[in-house]
């Protein structure tokens, strides 16, 4: 990957065009990726007089930090999904006919 530099001496910016990724790296710190750049929003970078400007205004936001990202565990939906799904059952339980404690007769289930 071929690092370019921008207008600002201290700032370089380099491009990936298959995964649209861009890494900006700064003095002093590791390069900061942010995924699916368009190609429009890179030249622009390379163009611009002011790429601080430019690159915390339309290209921060979309930061993408690999190294602290955590995986997406699917244990964790399982157990959010089970506690909904209890949370529901207790709501739909504690809503029956309270005058009966909750339950109906025979006989009213089949005359409906």
């Amino acid at each position: 990957m071929d690092w370019a530099a921008l207008k600002s001496k201290r700032v370089r910016a380099a491009y990936d065009a298959e995964t649209r990724d861009l890494f900006v790296k700064f003095p002093g710190s590791a390069p900061v990726k942010h995924a699916d750049i368009p190609p429009h929003v890179y030249q622009n970078l390379l163009e611009t007089d002011d790429p601080h400007f430019y690159y915390k205004y339309y290209i921060a936001p979309c930061r993408v930090s690999q190294a602290h990202r955590q995986p997406v565990s699917v244990a964790s939906y399982a157990v959010k999904l089970v506690l909904l799904l209890a949370a529901c059952s207790l709501l739909m339980a504690t809503g029956l006919d309270q005058d009966r404690g909750g339950t109906f007769e025979e006989s009213e289930l089949r005359s409906n």
